[in-house]
């Protein structure tokens, strides 16, 4: 299933702009610029990081969707992320009632909302089960949660009211789960554990940084245009996709540790994907070692 047309048009437009920007950005200087022999690729990707480039077509534009966009989701995802929270208040409102009916209009809105604080923390307990890696995002969410989720077993269990169905299981379960997620986060490092460590970020952030691999992007299709680098074209698809400040790593490499670095999309210690950051599978830990004693 493709896209909508009017969306497909404006993507194509998108990309041939980009393409005409970083081409007017890039060639100027690139295409008559003395690179040192051997090519240095840290150099390259220097000389494209020391320079200020203008914005990209349509990139306020861009960032005003983000922005709405942005909003539109923090405002859909509040009933999931703050279930717990407001889910507190719910019960708060519930047992300030005179009655156990009026008690029960408020419960059961509680309900759900509590439903959806068990799939928040369950969310994030599967995410730091994949990365390994501390996020004060998680910390801020399990920690409120399970405050929350405490609170409101407190409150009830010492209210007249009493809470029927499914709410004190979802309360437990928001609690448990959100303490191990609290629990798991807070003593893990910010960094992951090794086989799930990505490459810290260089270079600039932001519309910056777009720009910047844009240029790079267009600077690694200028050298090879130029013959100063010989690469295939998968080579070339997975040095283009290399993060951003990481390209003097491929300096000075044997071919066997270029294939290493390219093939298995391995930056030092550190893995990297077409994305530029997220960790992927590489090597088991005997064949690193027999290699590295090899080489």
């Amino acid at each position: 299933m493709g896209l909508p047309k009017p969306v497909e048009n404006w993507a194509r437009k998108t990309d041939a702009a980009e393409g005409e920007w970083a081409r007017e950005a890039v060639d100027s200087w690139a295409r008559d610029m003395t690179f040192s022999r051997p090519f240095s690729w840290g150099d390259a990707e220097a000389a494209v990081l020391a320079r200020d480039y203008p914005p990209l077509p349509g990139s306020f534009v861009v960032r005003l969707v983000g922005v709405v966009a942005w909003v539109l989701i923090a405002l859909m995802g509040l009933p999931t992320l703050g279930g717990a929270v407001v889910g507190f208040a719910v019960i708060a409102a519930a047992v300030a009632q005179d009655s156990q009916a009026a008690a029960d209009v408020w419960l059961s809105p509680a309900t759900i909302l509590y439903g959806f604080g068990v799939i928040s923390v369950g969310s994030y307990l599967s995410i730091w089960w994949q990365t390994r890696r501390r996020s004060p995002v998680t910390l801020v969410i399990s920690g409120t949660s399970t405050l929350a989720a405490a609170a409101s077993w407190v409150m009830l269990a010492l209210s007249p009211f009493t809470a029927e169905g499914w709410l004190p299981l979802l309360i437990i379960a928001t609690t448990v789960i959100g303490t191990a997620t609290f629990l798991l986060d807070a003593f893990s490092k910010p960094e992951g554990r090794p086989k799930n460590r990505k490459p810290p970020r260089r270079g600039p952030k932001g519309d910056k940084r777009t720009r910047a691999m844009k240029a790079r992007q267009r600077l690694l299709e200028v050298v090879v245009h130029r013959r100063l680098v010989d690469l295939d074209e998968a080579d070339r698809i997975r040095v283009g996709e290399m993060p951003l400040g990481y390209w003097n790593e491929l300096d000075g490499l044997s071919e066997r540790e270029w294939r290493r670095v390219l093939e298995r999309r391995h930056v030092g210690w550190r893995e990297f994907d077409a994305k530029g950051g997220n960790p992927v599978p590489t090597a088991t830990k005997t064949e690193t070692e027999t290699e590295t004693e090899e080489v």
